[in-house]
C-alpha cells in the first residue's frame, strides 16, 4: 500500500509524531521498549522530511543513528501548544480528583470506600471534584495551603 501525502500533511504529520513522542517519552529517563515500534516508524516518516523540502526541521544524529527534531523545529512550538493544553487539563483535572479521593477517603474510610458500588462512588467523587475545580477555576492555586502536621 502507497500513501501519499502533501506537503502541508506531511508538515501536520510531523507535528503529530512530535505530540505522540513527547506524550510517550518525555516523563520517561530510560527507553521503553512499549514504544520502541511508534519509534520506529517515526524514524521511517521523519527520514523523508528532506524528500518534503523539511530537512531545516528534522536533522540526522549520527552518533546516534536517528532522526530528531532541529531546533527550528523546536523553536515553532507549533505542537507544543497543544501539549501545553493538554498537560494545564490534565493536571487541573488529576488535581481534583485525587484531592476528591483522599477526602472520600478521609470521611468514609478505605474500607468503606473499597465496598461501595464503583458508580457510587465515583459519583461522590465526582461531586467533590466539582467543589475544587470551582474553586480552581476562579483561584487559581491562590487558596491552596499545604498543612503541616
Amino acid at each position: 500500500m502507497e500513501i501519499q501525502l502533501t506537503k502541508e500533511e506531511y508538515r501536520l504529520l510531523l507535528d503529530m509524531l512530535h505530540i505522540s513522542d513527547w506524550v510517550m517519552n518525555s516523563h520517561k529517563v530510560e527507553e521503553d521498549a512499549k514504544a520502541k515500534p511508534y519509534k520506529q516508524v517515526e524514524q521511517k516518516i521523519m527520514s523523508y522530511a528532506k524528500e518534503f523540502g523539511f530537512e531545516n526541521l528534522v536533522e540526522y544524529d549520527n552518533k546516534v543513528d536517528e532522526f530528531n527534531p532541529s531546533a527550528e523545529f523546536e523553536d515553532l512550538e507549533s505542537s507544543m501548544s497543544f501539549i501545553e493544553d493538554y498537560d494545564d487539563d490534565v493536571f487541573w483535572e488529576e488535581l481534583c480528583h485525587r484531592l476528591a479521593q483522599r477526602d472520600l477517603i478521609r470521611e468514609k474510610g478505605l474500607k468503606k470506600i473499597k465496598e461501595m458500588e464503583p458508580m457510587a462512588r465515583m459519583l461522590e467523587e465526582d461531586s467533590i471534584a466539582e467543589k475544587y475545580d470551582s474553586e480552581f477555576v476562579a483561584n487559581g492555586i491562590e487558596n491552596f495551603i499545604i498543612a503541616k502536621k
